[in-house]
C-alpha cells in the first residue's frame, strides 16, 4: 500500500469517483424510457473516461514538474517518489487504454474519445494558464466525457442521416457539466494564483441554474412519468442548486478556496445523481449510487491529504 500512495496522489484519487459518472449520465440521458438492449458499451465508455482522466492527470504533473519543485515540493514527481519516465509511461497506457476501450463502444465513441484527449493534451500543454480558454477546455473535457456515454448508447445519433431530437437533453446536460466545471476550474484558477474573488465564483450556481430546469423541460422520460420521480428530481435539483448558491456566497468568504473547489468537485456527483433521475426509473439505482460516493468523497479526500 505504501508504494501505491504516491500513485493515488498523482492520480488525486477522491477526484476519480466523479469521472464514471459522466459517461454514465450521458448514457442513460440518451437511453430515455427505453432501457438498453446491452450495458457493455456503457461500461466500456466509462472505462475509456476513466482512462483518459488518468491521462490527463499524469500529463498534468509532468507538464508542471519543475513548477511543483518550488511551489508543490511534495507532489510525487518532485519529490521522486514517482519519476517522470514512469509518470509518461501511465500517461501512454492510460490513453491507449481509454481510446481501445471507447473503440469497443463503437466508432462514435472513439472519436469523442480521441477529441477528449485532444483536448486535454491542449489543455495541460497550451491553454491552463489562460484566463478563459483554460477553465473552457477543463469544463469541455468533463462536457465531452459525457458525450461519450451519449455516443455508447446511441451511436447511430452521430451520423446526419440518423439524427434524433432525443439528444437534445444529452446535449443540455453536456454544456451545462462543461459550463459548471469551467466556473469551478475559474475558482480553482483563482486559488492558485491569489487573485480577488470577483464574480467567478458565481458562474458554477448560473451553469446549474440554467441547465437543471432546462432538462426537466426537455426530459421526455420524466414527463410521461408520475408518482415520485418528477418530485424526487425537483428536490434533487434544490439540493444541487442550494450548495451551488452557498458555495459561490457565503461558503466561499469562510472556507479556503482549496475547500471550496474539492465541495464542488463532490457537488458534481449529487449533479450527476439529479441527472440520472431525470432519466426515469432506470435512472434510480445509479443515483443511489452516485449519492452513496458523494458521502465517500470527503472520506477520501482526507485520507489522500494525510498520506
Amino acid at each position: 500500500m505504501t508504494t501505491l500512495r504516491p500513485w493515488f496522489r498523482l492520480f488525486r484519487l477522491p477526484n476519480l469517483l466523479t469521472v464514471p459518472g459522466d459517461p454514465l449520465a450521458g448514457f442513460l440521458l440518451a437511453s430515455g424510457l427505453t432501457a438498453p438492449t446491452s450495458f457493455t458499451p456503457l461500461l466500456y465508455a466509462m472505462g475509456s473516461a476513466l482512462g483518459c482522466y488518468l491521462f490527463g492527470l499524469a500529463v498534468n504533473d509532468i507538464v508542471d514538474c519543475e513548477v511543483d519543485r518550488i511551489e508543490r515540493p511534495d507532489r510525487p514527481l518532485p519529490a521522486g517518489e514517482i519519476t517522470v519516465p514512469q509518470a509518461r509511461m501511465a500517461a501512454i497506457a492510460a490513453a491507449l487504454t481509454g481510446l481501445n476501450l471507447a473503440l469497443s463502444a463503437g466508432r462514435p465513441a472513439l472519436c469523442v474519445a480521441a477529441l477528449l484527449a485532444a483536448t486535454i493534451l491542449a489543455y495541460n500543454v497550451a491553454l491552463k494558464a489562460h484566463a478563459v480558454l483554460g477553465p473552457l477546455s477543463m469544463g469541455l473535457c468533463r462536457g465531452l466525457s459525457l458525450l461519450l456515454g451519449v455516443a455508447a448508447a446511441r451511436p447511430e445519433w452521430f451520423y446526419p442521416q440518423s439524427f434524433s431530437i432525443g439528444v437534445l437533453p444529452a446535449l443540455i446536460a453536456c454544456a451545462g457539466l462543461t459550463f459548471y466545471v469551467a466556473g469551478l476550474s475559474a475558482v480553482a484558477q483563482q486559488e492558485m494564483n491569489d487573485q480577488p474573488q470577483g464574480k467567478k465564483p458565481w458562474i458554477p450556481f448560473v451553469a446549474l441554474l440554467l441547465t437543471l430546469p432546462a432538462t426537466l423541460i426537455a426530459g421526455s422520460a420524466l414527463k410521461q412519468t408520475t408518482g415520485f420521480l418528477p418530485t424526487l428530481f425537483v428536490f434533487m435539483m434544490i439540493m444541487v442548486l442550494m450548495r451551488a448558491w452557498l458555495l459561490g456566497g457565503a461558503l466561499y468568504r469562510a472556507l479556503p478556496r482549496t475547500e471550496i473547489v474539492a465541495a464542488h468537485i463532490r457537488n458534481l456527483l449529487l449533479l450527476q445523481a439529479a441527472l440520472c433521475v431525470a432519466v426515469g426509473q432506470l435512472g434510480i439505482l445509479p443515483a443511489v449510487t452516485l449519492l452513496l460516493l458523494s458521502v465517500l468523497f470527503p472520506r477520501l479526500t482526507t485520507l489522500a491529504a494525510s498520506s
